[in-house]
């Protein structure tokens, strides 16, 4: 390789983000399922999200948090299938789904004699497929799998929609399949927080950008020039690695450089300006009131984030919130859950009608005169 002319000195790469687009839901020809999304993984995009977005995170456990309050009255303590499971540990993981996907799914398994349900089983809902709709509109089978991702070693298993008259021999193991009504969709949901999707990516990937900004400390804010000839690739790979590890990362935040040259021949290094800090501030706050507003959370302080406002106080704040947050948030849905399992317990036995104790909120307000305690229920 030529010193004077060397190839590929210079190589630029650009990255090619996709934007969200809302998922199709489609027959396949050969699967007996519908296709749920991108590559039939719209569930596993939602858990990518749930995993990568802080504030997404946070409020998704505040829902789920709220609509399983302290539990379900006199009855919670139940022990509903052969595990030893709960009432209350299988309506906490319900909530949870019921959340995140608009929708949950149980496995309930019939009796010999197929006259009551004997095992209620939560089934993650990013496991489970519809069938295809038959020519009534119904969904006769759904399928099962612990891993969409590779059907060769987990391959789809079919179960019998829930019936209570469908459930002898292979029907008496059946897929409960709950789901909020979408327009436009009839077999699949899609979270009542879709409008803000990309937001909630875009908080996702600022904080890896910064904590790669952090990490790689000389990329991109230094422009670093040798002008003393061009060495071969092997020595601008050394030289490479050498800068990068005397002075990349947080650890090396504070050391200086030391050179020496001949005139004419100095090393140049020069800062590449980046977007200001009221850039960030600002997009962060555009971020954080797009998602709360996706999940009708309207104040930060429910989820612990302090904030301006025109209250006297931050306890008027949360208590104005939280009582319009759990009448048009937490009590739909969970009447919605209640509702749906109340149907599928009464077929185990169970002819009750379930209650949930609501979360007590305590707010401590401190004065210069006096502490006062509020109480909500």
């Amino acid at each position: 390789m030529s010193r004077n002319l060397p190839e590929s000195l210079y190589s630029i790469k650009g990255s090619n983000f996709d934007a969200f687009e809302l998922p199709q839901i489609k027959e396949i020809r050969g699967k007996e399922y519908m296709y749920y999304g991108k590559k039939n993984l719209f569930p596993q995009k939602l858990i990518e999200l749930y995993d990568t977005s802080a504030m997404h995170h946070t409020s998704i456990n505040a829902i789920a948090d709220g609509i399983f309050g302290e539990g379900i009255k006199n009855f919670g303590d139940e022990f509903i299938n052969s595990k030893g499971e709960t009432l209350d540990e299988i309506f906490a993981r319900v909530s949870l789904d019921y959340t995140l996907y608009n929708g949950y799914s149980l496995n309930v398994i019939w009796s010999k004699d197929k006259t009551k349900i004997v095992d209620i089983f939560h089934i993650p809902f990013d496991k489970i497929r519809s069938g295809k709709m038959d020519e009534e509109g119904n969904v006769n089978e759904y399928y099962y799998s612990s891993d969409w991702k590779d059907l060769r070693k987990n391959p789809a298993v079919p179960y019998r929609s829930f019936s209570n008259t469908d459930n002898k021999g292979d029907n008496a193991s059946q897929i409960f399949y709950v789901f909020d009504y979408t327009p436009g969709l009839d077999v699949y949901p899609l979270p009542t927080y879709i409008a803000s999707i990309s937001d909630i990516e875009l908080d996702a990937r600022v904080s890896v950008f910064h904590n790669q900004n952090l990490a790689n400390g000389l990329s991109p804010s230094l422009f670093i020039n040798f002008r003393n000839g061009i060495p071969t690739e092997d020595e601008r790979n050394q030289i490479y690695r050498e800068l990068e590890n005397t002075f990349s990362g947080e650890s090396n935040a504070g050391k200086f450089f030391l050179g020496f040259s001949r005139p004419g021949e100095e090393m140049t290094v020069e800062p590449i300006d980046s977007a200001n800090d009221d850039y960030y501030v600002v997009l962060d706050q555009r971020i954080t009131s797009r998602i709360l507003t996706a999940h009708r959370i309207t104040s930060p302080l429910l989820l612990g984030i302090n904030n301006g406002s025109g209250f006297s106080s931050n306890a008027d704040e949360i208590k104005t919130a939280y009582i319009h947050f759990e009448a048009t948030v937490i009590e739909p849905k969970r009447k919605k859950i209640l509702n749906t399992m109340g149907m599928i317990l009464k077929f185990a036995g169970y002819n009750v009608s379930l209650e949930v104790e609501p979360k007590t909120l305590t707010i401590e307000t401190t004065t210069t005169q006096e502490t006062e305690t509020k109480t909500i229920d």
